[in-house]
């Protein structure tokens, strides 16, 4: 007897060992990444805006059967400015075997794609921009300060698995706030 799997249920696993860096069955998950470009990075790439990332994804199993369910938590620092911003969605398993993550950023605040490197590292994908804000938990500003913004050399980021402590900050719910402030 063979069991036959829908074609996306295989590609979604093998993306939750990479991603997760472990099997995760049937519990919550959590991964975190991020990437601090230096100055002489920064110097060969003048279009890029963007001075570090710190991306969390925090993943569970739906409890009325819906499946795993992603949400993704970003960080980002901009070149000339010392505040951090931040932006946050919900996201959907990859199903063409090229995306591990497609995330939709809150309010039609574009998108982001989360690709597999290798067993230590992301590929993040913003070919659009995404929106951000100062302070996820405040009302929306309608300008952001001027500097705010991904630049045409801000598409693609590769970022480094990290301690999940690092993403504490980025962590919404209480129960992935205490797991992360145990490891």
């Amino acid at each position: 007897m063979t069991l036959t799997l829908p074609a996306g249920f295989a590609v979604a696993s093998d993306a939750d060992l990479q991603l997760f860096g472990k099997a995760v069955g049937q519990e919550n998950a959590y991964a975190c990444y991020i990437r601090k470009y230096s100055k002489a990075h920064l110097a060969s790439h003048p279009d890029q805006n963007v001075r570090d990332m710190m991306v969390f994804v925090d993943s569970h199993l739906d409890e009325e059967g819906a499946g795993r369910q992603y949400l993704l938590g970003m960080t980002v620092n901009f070149r000339y400015l010392k505040q951090t911003f931040s932006t946050y969605g919900g996201c959907s398993a990859g199903e063409d075997g090229k995306q591990a993550l497609r995330c939709g950023i809150d309010c039609d605040g574009g998108t982001i794609g989360v690709r597999i490197k290798d067993e230590t590292s992301i590929l993040v994908d913003i070919p659009n921009g995404a929106r951000v804000s100062e302070d996820y938990f405040e009302e929306e500003r309608s300008e952001l300060p001027q500097g705010a913004k991904f630049g045409s050399d801000d598409m693609v980021f590769r970022l480094d698995r990290t301690d999940l402590s690092t993403c504490l900050p980025l962590a919404s719910s209480d129960e992935a706030k205490a797991a992360l402030a145990t490891h």
